[in-house]
C-alpha cells in the first residue's frame, strides 16, 4: 500500500505537484528510518540463542514446545496479516505519527519479558511486538519513499535491506552473551527502541504534499481511471501466486538455521547461550555472503533459485547427519549461503511479473508470503519432529524437500534455456 502511494506521489511530482522544500530528506532522517527497520530484524534474532534455556525454564508448563515456537515467530504472523492494513491506516493517521507511536509500543512490549512471569504472557507480548513491527516496517519504508527521490531513495532502501544481516549477527551474538547469566537479559536489547523514540519524534516530519491537480487519479483520455484496480491486477497474478507459494516454503527453510540451530547445538553438547550465540552469529556471516553471491552470478532468477535450494539441501543434510557441534555449524554455514541468496532472488522474480502501477500490491502479497513462511517454520519443524522422532530427522526431511525443489527449479531452468535457444 505504501509503495503504491509512493508511486502516485512520483506521478504527481511530474504533474506539477508542489513539494515543500523542508520535507526533502536529510542524511539524519534517512539513517533514523533505516535504524527503525532494524527493529524488525531484531524480532527473531534476539530470542534464538535463549530458546533452549526458555524451554528448560518453562518445562513444567503444558504445550511448552508450541508456546516457545510461538514466542519465536508470532511477530512474523502479525506482520504478514497487518502490513497492508497498517499502510492504509498510516495514510489516514500519518506515517510519522504512527511510526513514533509504534516504536514506543515496540519498546514497551519488547522488553516486557524481563518482568513477565508466565510463558503465556510472554507469547502475548510477542504478538504485540509483531503488531508494532508491521506498522514500523510500513511507515519507515513509506517515509523513505516520501523524503527521497531517485538514487538517494535507492541508496537508503538498499541500506535498509543491506544492513539487516549485520544487525542480525550482532543481535544473535548479544542475545547469547546477555542470556548467559539469565535468559531474560537478552530482552534488554529491545531497549534500543527507546533510543529511537526521541529521534522519530523530533527529527522526522510528516511530509505534506500540495497538489495543483490530482493527475494520478484523473480520468485518462479514454475515460477510464488510472487509479489502482484489483481486476487489472488479477490478470497478472498467475505467476505471482506461484512465486508466493514457493516463497512460503523457502522462508520456512530460511528460518530452520535461525531458530533450530540453538537446539541442534544443545543436542550436540553445547548448553551455553554465550557459545550458542557466538557460533550461530559466525554461521550467519554466510547470509550476507549469499546475498553477495546473488549480485555476482550473472544468472536469471530460476537458475539462482536452483542453486539456493541445493545449498539449503546440502546444509541441512550436513546438520542432520552431524554428530558434533562443529559439523552442525558447518552445515549451517552452507544452508545460510542459500538463505542469503534466495531472498533477493525471490523478490526480484516476483517484481518482474507485476507491472509498475501494480507493484505495491504485488510486493505486499510477496511480503505476506514471506512472513507467513517465517511464522510456519518452527511449527512445521515441531510437527516433523513429533512425526519422525527427532530434530535431526525433521531437518533431514527438509533436506530432501529442498533437494526436490532444487531439481524442479533445475528442470524449469533447462526448459527456459531450450525455449530461448
Amino acid at each position: 500500500m505504501n509503495i503504491i502511494n509512493i508511486s502516485r506521489q512520483e506521478k504527481k511530482v511530474a504533474g506539477s505537484t508542489e513539494i515543500h522544500k523542508e520535507f526533502t530528506g536529510t542524511a539524519l532522517q534517512g539513517w533514523i528510518l533505516v535504524s527503525a527497520a532494524w527493529l524488525s530484524t531484531m524480532a527473531n534474532q534476539v530470542v534464538s540463542p535463549i530458546l533452549p534455556r526458555m524451554t528448560q525454564y518453562f518445562s513444567d508448563q503444558p504445550s511448552v514446545d508450541v508456546l516457545i515456537s510461538l514466542a519465536a515467530t508470532l511477530p512474523a504472523l502479525f506482520v504478514a496479516i497487518l502490513a497492508i492494513p497498517a499502510g492504509i491506516f498510516a495514510d489516514r493517521f500519518g506515517h510519522k505519527r504512527l511510526l513514533f507511536s509504534t516504536v514506543l509500543i515496540y519498546g514497551l512490549v519488547g522488553t516486557a519479558p524481563l518482568w513477565l512471569k508466565t510463558l503465556q504472557h510472554i507469547v502475548i507480548s510477542r504478538a504485540f511486538v509483531g503488531i508494532a513491527e508491521a506498522a514500523i516496517m510500513t511507515c519507515s519504508t513509506a517515509l523513505i519513499g516520501a523524503y527521497f527521490m531517485g538514487t538517494r531513495r535507492e541508496r537508503y532502501l538498499a541500506l535498509q535491506t543491506g544492513t539487516a544481516p549485520i544487525v542480525a549477527i550482532i543481535c544473535t551474538w548479544l542475545g547469547g552473551t546477555l542470556g548467559e547469566a539469565n535468559w531474560r537479559n537478552a530482552y534488554m536489547i529491545y531497549f534500543f527502541a527507546f533510543l529511537l523514540i526521541p529521534l522519530t519524534g523530533f527529527f522526522l516530519k510528516e511530509p505534506v504534499i500540495r497538489h495543483k491537480d490530482d493527475s494520478a487519479d484523473a480520468p485518462s483520455r479514454d475515460g477510464s481511471s488510472r487509479s489502482f484496480r484489483w481486476g487489472s491486477l488479477m490478470q497478472d497474478w498467475g505467476k505471482l501466486i506461484g512465486i508466493c507459494i514457493i516463497t512460503i516454503f523457502a522462508m520456512t527453510a530460511f528460518l530452520v538455521t535461525i531458530i533450530q540451530l540453538s537446539f541442534v547445538l544443545t543436542e550436540r553438547g553445547m548448553d551455553s547461550p554465550l557459545l550458542i550465540g557466538r557460533w550461530a552469529s559466525i554461521a550467519m556471516f554466510a547470509n550476507p555472503l549469499g546475498a553477495l553471491l546473488f549480485t555476482l552470478i550473472p544468472w536469471r532468477s530460476i537458475p539462482k533459485l536452483t542453486l539456493a535450494f541445493f545449498l539449503f539441501s546440502c546444509g541441512f543434510f550436513v546438520i542432520s547427519l552431524s554428530s558434533t557441534w562443529q559439523a552442525a555449524v558447518a552445515g549451517a554455514v552452507i544452508a545460510n549461503l542459500g538463505a542469503g541468496m534466495i531472498l533477493p532472488t525471490l523478490i526480484t522474480w516476483a517484481l518482474s511479473t507485476i507491472s509498475p502501477e501494480q507493484r505495491g500490491a504485488g510486493t505486499g502479497a510477496w511480503q505476506a508470503a514471506n512472513f507467513l513462511g517465517q511464522f510456519l517454520s518452527p511449527l512445521i519443524i515441531l510437527a516433523l519432529k513429533r512425526l519422525t522422532g527427532s530434530l535431526s530427522a525433521a531437518i533431514m526431511v527438509y533436506a530432501i524437500l529442498c533437494c526436490v525443489f532444487g531439481f524442479i527449479a533445475l528442470a524449469g531452468a533447462v526448459r527456459l534455456r531450450k525455449q530461448a535457444a
